[in-house]
């Protein structure tokens, strides 16, 4: 018997394995960090911590101070970035838990720097959010401050090979970077790991292929799914030909049907855009949702399902192995990112423990 709230199932064990995935691909000679920014992109940074650094993985960026605190006291030994910068009042916690504030500009940079901080800094090669521009490379070059302990950027468009603003990005990278001196250099996420060993440099920063996401399109998916999110079927019904459902009457029935309601609704983070959109599994067998998405509530067309499924008390699959969270993306017009921070973050979690396969 399942309960009433939906479920979102986080398998530890493929995060693990994805990370390791990434360094095979990454090679010998290439760091890869994990990015758990956004509280693990919605599936709970806390227990995500420990499988990592298990799976040997020993830097971490994340988005603000908040989340370094919590990095920092499953790992006392990790590098934890700060990717909200730094302010005048970060110089102690930063300096105390050995945080690494990503500085975004140049008063940031002097601010770490006067603040006896290690700092990185980023650099605006072409995707205009952020960033350390020429005119203030230039004046950093000037300037007598320490060395940063990592120069990074970040491509606009690495999910397209062919664009051809990853090259421009990648020799602005080099160009800037090469005039601050010698360091540690990182310009590749996720999907600039396909690109080739040019743009790996010394770190890649892993975030949604950690988690198993499909961002490159590539066939097979060389990253596992990690992520399951589960409905219970709360009430089953039927319905004649003719007949309508949901707001609006946006689906009408072709022949007599049985509706079956699931217990989600876009209160629990599911894409009000996916009505009428997409496919459901319950058991081995599919069935679309029907009629628009509600905040508690969808409905689905069982119709075609054996009886014994059929039933209160049923778990529905809406995000699955075969059906992973790239598939509910495309279907509701957004990315997957979204998908899963929206879920992550309104569904209650459950996880698969790495060392029994089972949930805890």
């Amino acid at each position: 018997m399942c309960a009433d709230s939906p479920e979102v199932v986080i398998d530890l064990d493929a995060v693990q394995r994805n990370f390791a995935i990434a360094t095979s691909i990454a090679g010998p000679d290439v760091g890869v960090a994990a990015v758990v920014k956004s509280d693990g992109y919605g599936l709970g940074l806390n227990r995500l911590i420990e499988p990592l650094v298990a799976g040997g993985c020993r830097t971490f960026f994340v988005a603000d101070l908040s989340e370094a605190y919590r990095v920092r006291d499953r790992s006392t030994e990790a590098t934890v970035f700060v990717l909200a910068g730094m302010k005048r009042d970060h110089a102690e916690p930063c300096r105390k838990n050995r945080f690494v504030p990503v500085c975004n500009t140049l008063a940031e940079a002097v601010a770490a720097a006067e603040g006896r901080c290690d700092y990185a800094l980023n650099l605006e090669t072409g995707f205009s959010r952020f960033g350390l521009g020429p005119s203030d490379v230039r004046s950093l070059m000037h300037r007598s401050l320490p060395q940063p302990v990592l120069v990074m950027s970040h491509l606009a468009c690495a999910d397209d090979p062919a664009n051809a603003l990853n090259e421009l990005q990648k020799n602005r990278f080099v160009c800037f970077s090469e005039l601050l001196g010698p360091t540690r250099r990182s310009l590749a996420a996720s999907a600039g790991l396909f690109l080739g060993p040019a743009y790996l440099f010394d770190l890649v920063r892993l975030g949604s292929a950690l988690y198993g996401l499909n961002t490159t399109d590539l066939v097979p998916n060389p990253f596992m799914n990690v992520l399951k999110l589960r409905a219970c079927l709360v009430d089953v019904r039927h319905v004649h030909a003719g007949a309508t459902v949901g707001y609006r009457s946006t689906f009408r029935a072709s022949r007599p049907t049985r509706l079956g309601i699931l217990s989600i609704g876009y209160a629990h983070g599911l894409a009000w855009s996916l009505s009428n959109r997409m496919i459901v599994e319950i058991g081995s067998h599919v069935a679309p949702l029907v009629g628009r998405v509600a905040m508690e509530y969808v409905a689905i067309d069982l119709t075609d399902v054996p009886d014994q499924l059929c039933r209160p008390g049923q778990w529905v699959e809406l995000i699955t192995k075969d059906r992973p969270a790239d598939a509910m993306a495309r279907a509701g017009g957004t990315v997957a990112q979204e998908v899963m921070l929206r879920v992550g973050a309104a569904c209650r979690r459950s996880y698969l423990a790495i060392e029994h396969g089972k949930e805890a």
